[in-house]
């Protein structure tokens, strides 16, 4: 399972790193600290695409939903799984995000029990999807 975090705090990735640790799965982690670095490596033709992709709404120069708009205009990307991963959304945004085809959203657990169910209930849809 190849899993990817683009969001601009740091502290997320080493949380996400250490739940997926925990959970004693098979995968790769990667982090990107803006959405431009994630984009600069999946059009890379030989780069390796994320199964699944959480995405934070609010970075700087592109923003989670432009990013996730991007992803969606592209066939290439057809099969990266989106997931809105943020510390809170609007109900418009939320609706625009799922026009696109998202829909997972997770707001940001403050504690680590949280984060591993989620990061155990989103994996095991992706299994179940592609058996």
């Amino acid at each position: 399972m190849n899993i990817a975090l683009v969001d601009d705090d740091k502290d997320e990735s080493d949380f996400f790193q250490i739940a997926l640790d925990f959970l004693g799965i098979d995968f790769q982690f990667q982090f990107y600290n803006t959405a431009k670095d994630f984009v600069t490596h999946i059009e890379k033709p030989e780069s390796q695409l994320p199964d699944i992709v959480f995405v934070d709404m609010s970075m700087p120069e592109i923003s989670g939903k432009d990013l996730i708009e991007l992803l969606r205009k592209n066939v290439r990307f057809d099969g990266i799984q989106a997931v809105i991963y943020t510390a809170h959304i609007s109900e418009k945004d939320k609706q625009a995000m799922m026009e696109l085809g998202t829909f997972e959203f997770f707001i940001k657990p403050t504690e680590f029990a949280a984060l591993t169910q989620m990061l155990k209930e989103m994996i095991d849809r992706r299994k179940a999807k592609h058996n």
